[in-house]
């Protein structure tokens, strides 16, 4: 990805990289008629589009003089500061709820990565964490704009390659949303290609959470515009889910998420978890993805928007696939058990042939 510094300030001059961006664009056979092709982030170093935030935030780190990178996270993002900290010859925590399986969270101690368990919720600990900055040369990575404002610019680069990949913008680009910012810097990046003539207009955004964590939709539904109507709505649902890559109560930078919905003519949509897991089976399938459900929800919201005709026959529609399924194995084993036959060497030819 730093091959677009040029047109992102926020880019130092010796970045901190693992080879983070151009992932590949990939069709997808999924939805009949539709040219749906996914933008398959997996191919990032840790496996998720966290790594092109990471390698900014690292860059940023390492030029301030910061000794350690703290994010909150127990996920993709841990999993990236984690591995850009030791590229930048920096120390790395990684703050997370109490109670995260020790598959989860291993790969980030084989990092090097500091964990810290405590007994509250995601987003108390990210106003809590983000409180930390500047102090004892702790550097804060986490993937908010309030937390970090530097590494908020890093997934403009995603519009930028899909610019060059396909020659123009998509028609509608889908995307899996928790905190929002990945969202809302996608948009920044597709209005600075058209302020630069580079493309005639904006692809229509879609924005999809759980069923449990929507505070985004009906903030949408309800055209709240301002930070305080936002982070006053009622708490979700919640509970626990295998989507807890993108379960906010409130996604701390939702209000930019809602304004690049807004100025794309977006909507937002929302699904349960065993939608999402039933996707998993089908993409790997069918498209040779394995996708954690968090990305793997957007197969049902394109279902959805293909049968009440908001992606119609001729657009070019981009799923934003954000992250490995192979750090969620552990939890789909739990939700969809394995499936295996067993044979013998006599019995082997006629299993195979069937």
């Amino acid at each position: 990805m730093w091959r677009y510094r040029d047109l992102i300030p926020e880019m130092g001059d010796e970045p901190v990289t693992l080879g983070e961006g151009l992932t590949p664009v990939v069709p997808s056979r999924l939805l009949p008629g539709i040219d749906l092709i996914w933008k398959d982030e997996t191919r990032n170093p840790t496996g998720s589009h966290k790594d092109r935030a990471l390698s900014l935030a690292a860059t940023e780190a390492r030029a301030l003089g910061a000794r350690t990178m703290v994010v909150v996270s127990a996920g993709s993002t841990g999993l990236s500061n984690a591995a850009y900290a030791a590229q930048a010859g920096l120390r790395s925590v990684a703050v997370m709820s109490a109670g995260m399986p020790r598959e989860r969270v291993y790969p980030l101690h084989a990092l090097g990565s500091r964990l810290i368990a405590v007994d509250a919720g995601i987003d108390e600990l990210i106003a809590m964490v983000t409180r930390l900055a500047g102090r004892n040369g702790i550097y804060v990575a986490s993937t908010t704009q309030s937390a970090n404002r530097v590494q908020a610019e890093a997934a403009r680069t995603i519009a930028f390659e899909l610019v060059d990949d396909l020659g123009r913008a998509p028609d509608v680009l889908v995307v899996p949303v928790g905190g929002g910012g990945t969202l809302a810097a996608i948009h920044r990046g597709f209005v600075q290609m058209r302020d630069a003539g580079r493309i005639a207009g904006l692809p229509r955004l879609i924005g999809v959470v759980p069923s449990r964590f929507d505070t985004l939709k009906t903030a949408h539904d309800s055209r709240i515009a301002d930070a305080g109507a936002f982070f006053a709505l009622p708490a979700p649902v919640g509970g626990p889910t295998v989507l807890n890559k993108i379960a906010h109560d409130h996604a701390p930078d939702g209000i930019e998420a809602l304004r690049a919905l807004r100025e794309s003519g977006g909507t937002v949509c929302r699904f349960d978890d065993d939608e999402a897991i039933a996707a998993v089976a089908e993409i790997g399938a069918r498209d040779g993805l394995y996708l954690e459900p968090s990305s793997a929800i957007l197969l049902p919201a394109l279902r959805r928007l293909q049968h009440d005709g908001a992606i119609t026959t001729g657009q070019t529609v981009v799923a934003l696939a954000c992250g490995s399924g192979f750090r969620e194995t552990n939890v789909l084993l739990d939700t969809a058990p394995l499936a295996m036959e067993t044979a013998t060497l006599a019995t082997l030819p006629d299993s195979v042939a069937r």
